[in-house]
């Protein structure tokens, strides 16, 4: 819907067929029609799309990317804070012929932002909320870039705490995150005009001054980047839209039986054994055999003779006193709700019950 020129903006319905579907609701509307209702008044329709540039290099000249962790074998959750401080002076003594530029990425409560911090400036940009955190890590990096450009200075080390971005960075692929692709451009021709840069990686939060500062200011950034969505965020984006769309029409639904089965639309985990997983949701939908076998051979519905009433899933699993001494012996329970039983988390015994 963002790209003015795709041929899916072109489909639209005759203005008889609109008529049509408007006078017969059950029907079920073409898919583009859905998804135009589903984007209608979104946030989708008002952002551009990242482009890839598959032919950022060619064959012979692929860039070469690599970094340094001082910090190697040393595990966070085991070293103390200042164990890492002083790896990192150490390895500062060693590089402090480079200017250090420090970069980070946040995302937090709807607000993505990166930040840059160099010993003579700090940046900080907020970027569009469908952006993930490792956009927003690399974005940093690239600004970082961008500004090293029109420097004087020739030799520069930055330092990220994304693990991720770099190791990204690292494996050059044609269909590469559209942001790394820049960045290995950018940092392609940066070297080629002289400059000498180190990429190194910092763990987070352990009190170094650079990345607390860029981690800060990343988060508080308020200033818009204009930037182009990568695809893969607008897509996970919009699957979050569709789930939550999804969920509060299914919210709507408290008459439906199966709501109380199953009030969350995730998926549950499958039955390795498929016997077993076809009963279970026979049972959690209330469709079994004995129940519904009539509608087949147009027999008369089953009646409980105990309670006068048509039989059903829950009727027998949780309703009829006739069962109640078979749900104390098998459920440990004679007052189980249907959840209790089929629900995501179902009961080992309903099985054998």
């Amino acid at each position: 819907m963002s790209v003015t020129m795709h041929p899916i903006n072109q489909l639209a319905l005759p203005i008889g067929l609109r008529r049509l579907y408007d006078s017969r609701p059950s029907h079920i509307l073409p898919f583009c029609e859905r998804a135009k209702m589903l984007l209608h008044g979104s946030d989708f329709n008002n952002i551009t799309i990242q482009s890839f540039d598959f032919f950022c290099f060619p064959p012979w000249d692929i860039p070469q990317f690599s970094y340094l962790n001082p910090f190697s074998g040393f595990e966070k959750s085991l070293t103390a804070p200042v164990t890492f401080q002083q790896l990192f002076y150490h390895h500062r003594y060693q590089y402090s012929s480079f200017i250090p530029i420090f970069t980070d990425g946040s995302k937090s409560d709807g607000h993505v932002g990166c930040g840059v911090v160099s010993p003579s400036d700090t940046l900080s940009y907020r970027l569009h909320n469908f952006c993930s955190v490792f956009t927003a890590e690399l974005v940093a990096i690239f600004c970082a870039l961008r500004e090293i450009s029109p420097s004087n200075q020739r030799k520069f080390i930055i330092y990220t705490d994304s693990m991720s971005a770099l190791q990204t960075l690292s494996h050059y692929d044609i269909q590469m995150h559209p942001v790394a692709l820049k960045i290995l451009s950018i940092l392609h021709f940066l070297r080629k005009e002289g400059f000498s840069i180190i990429f190194c990686w910092v763990p987070s939060h352990v009190g170094i001054s650079g990345n607390e500062i860029a981690d800060s200011i990343a988060k508080f950034a308020s200033t818009f980047l204009t930037q182009d969505i990568p695809y893969s965020d607008v897509k996970k984006s919009f699957v979050s839209h569709l789930h939550a769309t999804w969920q509060n029409n299914w919210d709507l639904q408290m008459n439906n039986k199966l709501h109380f089965v199953k009030p969350l639309i995730d998926m549950w985990p499958v039955h390795p054994i498929r016997e077993l997983d076809v009963k279970l949701t026979r049972l959690r939908i209330g469709h079994t055999r004995f129940t519904h076998k009539h509608l087949i051979f147009g027999e008369r519905t089953p009646v409980c003779p105990t309670c006068h009433t048509d039989f059903s899933v829950t009727h027998i699993l949780i309703e009829c006193p006739s069962f109640k001494s078979h749900r104390a012996y098998h459920f440990n329970s004679p007052s189980l709700t249907l959840r209790d039983l089929v629900g995501e988390k179902y009961h080992p015994n309903i099985f054998i019950f």
